[in-house]
């Protein structure tokens, strides 16, 4: 399996599995405040979730694509996923992640893409890295500038499933 299993101290960041969909639909995908500013918007049907589960999986291998489930290390509850991957469109690294609302303000998201960022530069071999955050979620960009990411420019940025069209704040990371 390409992506491989990475702990940190308070998580472990795994591969997606088949058995996952209850957890995903239950933690996030059905929550309106996790979706309002990601590119998916939240559904009370967990078919979404199952299709969801079967697209990463068929992602599982991709030069390009590396997606992890977070879960907590002390109760191995799925609390979230995140992920670096390559858009083709704009010809750069990218990056994105999600928590269920009750894991908001802990942390998780930086320690966790702190290691995804290592694993890309070390063994990815990723030396650039974008990211953009709605301009109506701070917090986002705090965990973009604990990375070390650096504020560009301001871009349009669709969310919520294409529903909220507001403005974006544009990142880049320069590594090694």
């Amino acid at each position: 399996m390409k992506t491989p299993i990475i702990e940190t101290d308070r998580l472990i960041l795994r591969p997606i599995c088949e058995n996952d969909v209850e957890a995903i639909f239950l933690c996030w995908m059905q929550d309106e405040d996790v979706s309002r500013y990601m590119c998916w918007k939240a559904s009370s049907d967990i078919e979404e979730a199952k299709e969801f589960v079967l697209f990463e999986l068929g992602n599982i291998e991709a030069d390009n694509w590396y997606r992890w489930m977070i879960e907590d290390k002390s109760t191995a509850e799925l609390i979230g996923t995140c992920m670096i991957f390559y858009n083709d469109e704009e010809e750069n690294w990218d990056i994105s992640y999600n928590l269920g609302k009750r894991y908001w303000g802990h942390g998780y998201i930086t320690e966790a893409m702190k290691a995804v960022m290592q694993y890309a530069k070390s063994v990815i071999g990723v030396r650039e890295c974008i990211a953009v955050h709605a301009i109506e979620n701070p917090a986002s960009g705090n965990v973009m500038k604990k990375l070390g990411f650096v504020y560009e420019k301001d871009v349009p940025y669709d969310c919520n499933g294409g529903e909220i069209h507001t403005t974006g704040k544009y990142y880049r990371l320069k590594i090694g």
